[in-house]
């Protein structure tokens, strides 16, 4: 269900709650970060609409986020660790609205594919708050995402199927999927022949 509770959350909704996310932590006031400057015992006075109406934009600054913004800004950070830090990185930085030409640059894709790998990952999350996926507080899902590709690995034998089974692979080459596959079948070889 989606924030208000109607319907499926989508693709575009998650796009909008990311986006949400980076605005309120952007203004959230976190203390020791800047020199203190000048220093008042009077709480912060936000400026109501009259007061906002005379003055230039840039002079204009919103008062502190909400506590449920607050909540929905925790909540859409938690859903980034469902994806893989590759993805994750993407999704930020759409959400923080990097021009695309410079996000290709950094992530190393072609804009097609780094277009294609973060409408996955919305995806993905969309999916995922969909069926109820609740991520733990201080646990990463990479190492419930391993151990699927561990049992799989065991079962099937093939490390590149169980890493597409238990990782999404949307946008990866196939070598760099084959070798990520291989490094986790090599690992989970060894805390196999660890455990014996």
């Amino acid at each position: 269900m989606d924030k208000n509770g109607n319907g499926k959350w989508t693709a575009k909704m998650v796009a909008v709650q990311m986006e949400e996310a980076v605005r309120t932590l952007r203004s959230l006031r976190i203390s020791g970060l800047k020199p203190r400057g000048y220093v008042s015992s009077w709480p912060e006075v936000v400026p109501g609409p009259d007061e906002a109406l005379g003055r230039a934009d840039d002079e204009f600054r919103a008062g502190p986020p909400t506590p449920e913004a607050i909540t929905r800004m925790d909540e859409a950070l938690q859903w980034l660790c469902w994806l893989e830090p590759d993805q994750a990185r993407l999704v930020w930085m759409h959400a923080e609205g990097v021009p695309r030409k410079t996000i290709c640059v950094k992530v190393g894709m072609s804009r097609a594919k780094a277009w294609r790998s973060w409408a996955a990952a919305l995806m993905t999350i969309a999916s995922a708050v969909n069926i109820g996926h609740k991520v733990k507080p201080g646990t990463r899902s990479a190492s419930d995402k391993e151990s699927v590709f561990c049992l799989e690995y065991q079962r099937t034998g093939n490390a590149t199927d169980a890493y597409r089974k238990a990782f999404s692979a949307d946008g990866l080459s196939d070598s760099a999927l084959w070798s990520r596959a291989h490094r986790l079948a090599k690992k989970a070889d060894q805390s196999k022949e660890s455990a014996r």
